[in-house]
C-alpha cells in the first residue's frame, strides 16, 4: 500500500510543478483541443466539387464521353477551353485540373496505340491535386476501357495520363 502513496504524492508533485509553468499548460490546452480540431475539420482526403476543364482537341465521341464522367460531388461541371488559355486559367485559379485530350485520341486508341493525355494541376492546392490526379487517371482509364469494350484489347491502361503541375506564386 506505501507504494500507491507514494504514486499519489509524485502525481501531486508534477501537477504542481506543471500547473507552475504558464508554457506548457498552453501548450497542453493546445494540442489537446484546438489542435485536434483543426486536424479534423481542415484537410480533407476526397475531393469535393474540384473545378476541371477540358481542352479537346479530338472532338470524338470517346472524348466527349470521357469530359461527361466528370460530375459533381467530386468535379463541378467541365468546361471547354482551348489550349491557348490553359496557363492563364490556371494563374488565375479558375480550375484546379485542366485536361488536354489530343487531336486523334479516339483514332490512335481503336489502332492500338496509347496516346497520352497531359493533365494540368493547381500546385497551390498540394494535396487536392495529388487525390484528383488519382481520381482523374482512374476514371479515364475507366470510361476508355469501357468505350472500347472490345474482347481483343490488351489488358493494362489504354491511356497514359501525363501530369503537369502549375504553381501559382500569387495565390
Amino acid at each position: 500500500m506505501r507504494w500507491l502513496m507514494n504514486i499519489f504524492w509524485l502525481g501531486i508533485k508534477e501537477l504542481r510543478s506543471l500547473a507552475s509553468d504558464l508554457v506548457v499548460v498552453i501548450f497542453l490546452v493546445y494540442a489537446f483541443t484546438a489542435a485536434i480540431y483543426l486536424q479534423a475539420t481542415s484537410m480533407k482526403s476526397t475531393l469535393n466539387s474540384a473545378s476541371i476543364a477540358f481542352v479537346d482537341d479530338d472532338h470524338s465521341a470517346l472524348s466527349q464521353e470521357v469530359a461527361k464522367a466528370f460530375y459533381f460531388p467530386y468535379f463541378k461541371q467541365p468546361d471547354y477551353i482551348t489550349a491557348g488559355e490553359i496557363e492563364k486559367a490556371m494563374d488565375k485559379s479558375l480550375y484546379m485540373f485542366v485536361v488536354a485530350i489530343p487531336p486523334m485520341f479516339e483514332r490512335d486508341l481503336r489502332a492500338g496505340r496509347h496516346p497520352d493525355i497531359q493533365l494540368n494541376i493547381d500546385a497551390t492546392a498540394m494535396q487536392q491535386g495529388s487525390i484528383g490526379a488519382n481520381y482523374i487517371q482512374n476514371i479515364v482509364n475507366n470510361r476508355v476501357s469501357s468505350y472500347l469494350g472490345r474482347a481483343d484489347a490488351q489488358p493494362g491502361q489504354p491511356a497514359k495520363l501525363i501530369i503537369r503541375r502549375l504553381f501559382n506564386p500569387k495565390r
